[in-house]
């Protein structure tokens, strides 16, 4: 029986250690535990006078020492102790949570939001309101990136609050964890692998973040407010959450999948003309009208001619590649549509020299094609200059700076004119037929730069108040290899 009790013993814990092998203490252990029952089996193994207490004794200080060394190894290790520690509980505590009630009440609020307009900010508020967090921000899956989307009394503050480290999304997506930042401050070693700047303001602000999972994929993530006064959440808040962002992303799925029905049916009823193509012609019409409408004064000046000449032609340049996207019915491919920064600056500044650009590498080089991304500046440019003309301020300016931050370029333009308030902003900007400018503006300008971004794997990031003026940030991917910039 001993000798069947002592090598069962010593099985099981070189199983136990080689699956969790982690440096040389482990060898000193496994070694006095071998030498420990050793000892002990030579005590009390005797085949002619060993008697049913022995027997007793003998298993009772194997399974002793098994708690012992499995106490000792757990205090080694941080990560095993907190998974310890949460089965237990699982096992022998009361829930916190009447889990049909929590269910009902969050799905509840979930159908609420998806009838109103501000969908996405009433999401957030229905998750937060689990673990009575005060606001939050959400952040989805967009062209392999992910963008910062809405947020529900958490307004961005700077602009780096719109991106998260890759390091989260990767921690995330491996484990699909909730990530606790008052524990992982207190207890980095529990979030193996996780390395993050808790100085960032976006940090100083949400603690806890939420994975949204669809189909084992992670899809988005919310950041959530936690109060100094709050409890530390447990493993209860964590699973609910858990579940509970899954149902979110299946949500936000149903949603944008309506969205997307209701904007195709929106452009079908625009003769099924493409909003591009309309923007464009529109800025082809303004070019020419200002032509005709100098014409009379200026039409015996060689450099007005000369100008008319270089006019026209670029409009039939611009006229003959919207007919050529009519036909392709597509934008072009990504892997196709490279730039070189200093080519951009320099057609940027060629077409409205007033616009004036601080800072940017000119070796880089961008995703997306020149002409679409010059326009996509000139137009922001033209709705800043707008804003400011419309202020009739007497220190009105147009900022122009870039940024190059990881993989990407960060173009800002920013102003001091009218502003938007956040309901336009949130129910309007970024919807097409949408705009402020009354009979003057189709509300497909904004419409059209953000999404040729996304195509580019680029982004476009508004942040606005009434009377403060609006900053606009055209995120550009940084591709690297030997492509011309004229494809």
């Amino acid at each position: 029986m001993g000798i069947v009790t002592l090598v069962g013993l010593i099985f099981i814990f070189v199983i136990f250690i080689t699956f969790s092998w982690k440096d040389n203490r482990f060898s000193w252990l496994f070694l006095g535990f071998v030498v420990f029952f050793g000892l002990l089996f030579w005590l009390f193994y005797d085949l002619n006078r060993l008697t049913p207490k022995a027997i007793f004794y003998e298993i009772l200080l194997a399974i002793i020492v098994s708690i012992v060394a499995a106490l000792f190894w757990y205090s080694y290790d941080k990560r095993k102790r907190s998974q310890f520690k949460i089965s237990f509980a699982k096992v022998f505590s009361f829930y916190k949570y009447d889990y049909r009630e929590s269910w009902l009440g969050f799905n509840s609020a979930l159908d609420f939001a998806h009838r109103e307009k501000d969908f996405y900010a009433k999401s957030i508020q229905a998750l937060a309101s689990i673990i009575d967090s005060s606001g939050g921000k959400l952040w989805y899956q967009v062209s392999n990136r992910f963008s910062f989307i809405d947020h529900w009394d958490s307004p961005l503050v700077s602009n780096s609050d719109f991106k998260l480290p890759d390091s989260l999304i990767e921690f995330m997506q491996k484990t699909n964890w909730v990530v606790d930042l008052n524990e992982f401050r207190i207890t980095p070693e529990v979030y193996r692998g996780l390395s993050l700047d808790l100085e960032q303001h976006k940090f100083q602000d949400l603690h806890i973040f939420v994975p949204l999972r669809r189909e084992n994929e992670l899809v988005g993530i919310v950041g959530l407010k936690v109060s100094d006064e709050q409890q530390n959440l447990n493993w209860e808040d964590h699973d609910l959450l858990k579940a509970a962002g899954q149902q979110m992303a299946s949500y936000i799925e149903l949603f944008e999948a309506t969205s997307r029905l209701y904007e195709q049916r929106e452009l079908e009823a625009f003769n099924r003309v493409s909003t591009f193509v309309v923007h464009d012609i529109k800025n082809v019409s303004a070019q020419l009208e200002l032509i005709s409408h100098n014409a009379e004064k200026f039409k015996n000046n060689p450099e007005f001619i000369e100008d008319t000449f270089a006019t026209v032609a670029s409009a039939n340049q611009r006229l003959t590649r919207m007919l050529q996207d009519l036909r392709r019915k597509e934008i072009p491919k990504v892997e196709s549509a490279v730039c070189y920064l200093a080519s951009l600056k320099a057609k940027v500044a060629e077409v409205n020299p007033l616009i004036k650009i601080e800072g940017g590498s000119e070796a880089v080089l961008l995703i997306g094609l020149e002409d679409q991304l010059c326009n996509i500046i000139l137009h922001l440019d033209e709705n800043a200059r707008q804003a400011v003309a419309a202020d009739k301020a007497a220190n009105a300016k147009v900022e122009h700076w870039i940024e190059i931050k990881d993989k990407d370029l960060y173009w800002h333009i920013r102003d001091n004119g009218v502003g938007m308030s956040e309901e336009f902003m949130r129910d309007h900007l970024f919807k097409p037929f949408q705009t402020t400018k009354g009979n003057a503006g189709m509300g497909i300008g904004v419409y059209q730069c953000r999404h040729l971004l996304r195509s580019f794997e680029g982004d476009l990031i508004i942040r606005s108040k009434l009377g403060e003026g609006t900053h606009c940030t055209a995120i550009m991917a940084i591709t690297t290899g030997d492509e011309d910039d004229s494809k």
